[in-house]
């Protein structure tokens, strides 16, 4: 708006009422989503100095406020964002900043991601992994990036969300259905983008360390500095834990005793270095490297099937290691070429033993398994501004995914597959109210190498290469000074991974080469509303028409295929309100809706997504000094599948917490809180209970 305004021509007075009427309605929208005190209303639209000055009192107002945190989010991360000031910033991501994770002791990513509508956890009690489900889809089928850059195990398109600390993330991106096609393939239901931090001072600094329940320690240091060209981010944490505390509820079983999660414990460390130069305003390139290493147990299963095999799983090894470069270039005032590139290790070890005492692998059942995997790949984007009314994007993606199994005593199958994506973006203002984006990409999986193991010799799998095509729309349209509506549909698409094409599961399956993508029609209707200065609401309806997806085609009793048999049809709405009922008080909460139906068989339920879920949240500052949180989290109509096949229905149950915060000296700050306060026993997956009561303390230093 500031530049547009600078740079007008005499004649320009339609634009100007245009700028005036989006100054009105993004200012009212900050005061009531960012808590920034209310500012004078805006003057007449035809007066361009005083206009020019209230545009630049609140571009202050947030720079000030983003000066106030000890680092900023790597702005070279983000995906949906617009190259041009005079065109409406139509990202349709949610994001969630880092101060409503961190006020609240949420120290992994699935945990933080819980705060949105639309976001349920998954727990894959079996392996002692949790992600996210985003309106029913599961983490293969809404990617994780870092920084833009893919994050996945090349073999099962899977990752452990619990691995990933927040301790260095500024903001979390979350994409619903219509997803950016610059994000490239996979993305069937949406996509999660985690922005790291990058220094805004001379000097950041930011240090914590604290400790919880079953023994759990954990701290973290980040530091950033920034000079006229050149600017360095660094940071290290940890988070170890014996395990944690179960409900005093909860009925012990022979291998879980009361008291403490068995074979619960874990260790993660993780490290990154970012280096930045920019030589001017438009030019920036960074190189960043990252270490992760994890060491977790396997928590047995905890339930009364006596059908179900308990196992005994520890995985001293789960380490990750990360090398991207990030650069953009300028090309004139309105147009810009950036370049991703990264390579990525993946290095895993399972040890399944005999017997709760983990030390011995003699029965049929135990080994040691060793994956090592590898990926590297690149994005190129290239977006310009054609005119005063349209900005065009266009990518190219690639990915290269080697699969390595290096298991003692037995050949070592390599598996490689490379994956390709072309996209396209068109956003263009229609009118001063009315705006549209106009998507498209072209998708495929090419399959360089498949090693099948027979009789103890490798011999090549039948290669089968897959292409899929994603177009999208969506209409945005302001009504009045205080509404938004829009209306998307996208196509979305996912390719089959390594192992939905090629593994036996144990004995249990039969390999399919020519397994194709999954599909899905994702629709969506929704609205924000400014109600009076202090209220903002914001409610959609969605629904999702899947096909072609993945699913088991019994050969013989115990023996199944994966094949592109399932139908689904996923409906539901999310509502939230965010409220500042008084200066020092603010309200809000969210409710979601969701209903899966497996239309090829009716009679199949659709698993580990409630129903309802609801996340409620009540804030107090008292004093300059001291912040009082209260927490809300509810879940119902939940089913699960055991690991004996057996189908039930999850407790209904709802987890309150507290916590709270003081500044002590300056930047120094202490933190205490209590999660699950009513010491709730519950579970989202047969025979393995979440954590019960659990106390913690922090302490925290920023500059």
């Amino acid at each position: 708006m500031q530049a547009s305004l600078q740079g007008m021509g005499p004649d320009a007075s339609a634009e100007q009422a245009r700028i005036a009427a989006d100054y009105q309605l993004l200012r009212r929208e900050i005061e009531a989503s960012m808590g920034l005190e209310p500012m004078p209303a805006p003057p007449a639209s035809e007066d361009r100095v005083a206009l020019l000055a209230a545009v630049t009192s609140l571009r202050e107002a947030l720079e000030r406020q983003q000066r106030e945190k000890p680092g900023g989010a790597f702005q070279l991360a983000r995906i949906e964002v617009n190259v041009s000031a005079s065109l409406p910033q139509l990202s349709t991501a949610e994001t969630i900043d880092e101060t409503e994770f961190r006020e609240r002791n949420l120290r992994t990513v699935p945990d933080a991601l819980n705060l949105m509508p639309g976001v349920t956890i998954q727990r894959i009690g079996a392996r002692n992994e949790r992600g996210v489900y985003i309106r029913g889809f599961d983490v293969r089928q809404v990617p994780l990036y870092i920084d833009g850059i893919p994050v996945y195990v090349p073999y099962d398109g899977y990752v452990d969300m619990d691995r990933f600390l927040t301790y260095d993330v500024s903001e979390m991106q979350v994409s619903k259905g219509f997803t950016s096609p610059l994000y490239g393939p996979n993305a069937l239901g949406g996509a999660i983008n985690l922005i790291t931090k990058a220094p805004v001072k001379p000097l950041n600094l930011d240090l914590g360390a604290g400790y919880g329940s079953g023994g759990q320690v954990h701290g973290f240091a980040n530091a950033g500095t920034r000079w006229k060209n050149y600017w360095a981010q660094g940071g290290f944490a940890w988070l170890s834990s014996d395990g944690f505390p179960l409900a005093d509820g909860f009925r012990p079983v022979p291998l879980q005793p009361a008291g403490d999660r068995a074979n619960s414990y874990q260790t993660d460390y993780k490290s990154r270095l970012r280096l930045g130069w920019t030589p001017n305003q438009q030019d920036q390139y960074t190189f960043t490297y990252a270490n992760q290493k994890g060491d977790k147990g396997n928590p047995p299963y905890a339930g009364t099937d006596a059908t179900v095999r308990p196992r005994f799983w520890q995985w001293p090894v789960w380490n990750k290691e990360s090398f991207y470069f990030v650069g953009n270039k300028g090309l004139g005032e309105f147009t810009y070429v950036r370049a991703r590139l990264y390579y990525d290790n993946f290095d895993n070890t399972l040890n399944a033993y005999d017997n709760d005492c983990y030390c011995t692998q003699l029965r049929p059942s135990s080994f040691t398994s060793i994956y090592d995997d590898h990926t590297y790949g690149t994005t190129m984007e290239f977006g310009t501004r054609a005119g005063e009314r349209q900005t065009i994007k266009t990518s190219f993606y690639f990915k290269d995914d080697t699969h390595r199994e290096l298991n003692p005593g037995a050949p070592s199958p390599n598996f490689r597959d490379q994956s390709f994506s072309f996209g396209f973006e068109d956003t263009v203002r229609l009118s001063n109210r009315a705006s549209a984006i106009l998507g498209f990409s072209a998708d495929r999986l090419q399959v360089l190498n498949a090693e099948n193991v027979i009789n103890d010799s490798v011999a090549p799998f039948p290669r089968t290469d897959v292409w899929a095509y994603n177009p999208q729309a969506g209409l945005f349209y302001t009504v009045g000074q205080a509404s938004r509506l829009h209306f998307t549909f996208a196509r979305k698409t996912r390719l089959p991974t390594i192992k939905d094409r090629y593994s036996y599961r144990m004995g249990q399956a039969i390999p399919n080469p020519d397994l194709r993508e999954e599909q899905s029609n994702n629709w969506e209707a929704g609205i924000t509303h400014l109600l009076g200065r202090r209220t903002f609401l914001e409610a959609s309806l969605f629904r999702s028409d899947v096909s072609n997806s993945t699913q088991r085609y019994y050969i013989q009793p115990n023996v199944y295929q994966l094949r592109n048999l399932g139908e689904a049809r996923f409906l539901g709405g999310e509502f939230g309100i965010r409220t500042n009922l008084l200066t020092a008080l603010q309200l809000q909460t969210n409710y979601t809706y969701l209903s899966r139906r497996n239309i090829s068989n009716p009679g199949l339920l659709m698993l580990d997504t409630p129903r309802h879920k609801i996340a409620a949240a009540a804030t107090y500052q008292l004093g300059s000094r001291t912040t009082l949180i209260a927490d809300l989290r509810y879940e119902g109509g939940r089913f699960y599948q055991n690991d004996g096949g057996r189908f039930g229905r999850a407790s209904n149950f709802a987890s309150v917490g507290f916590s709270g915060s003081t500044r002590l000296y300056r930047q120094a700050e202490l933190q205490a809180g209590i999660d699950n306060a009513l010491d709730r026993n519950y579970f989202l997956v047969d025979g393995y209970p979440e954590a019960g009561r659990t106390l913690y303390v922090n302490l925290r230093y920023r500059f």
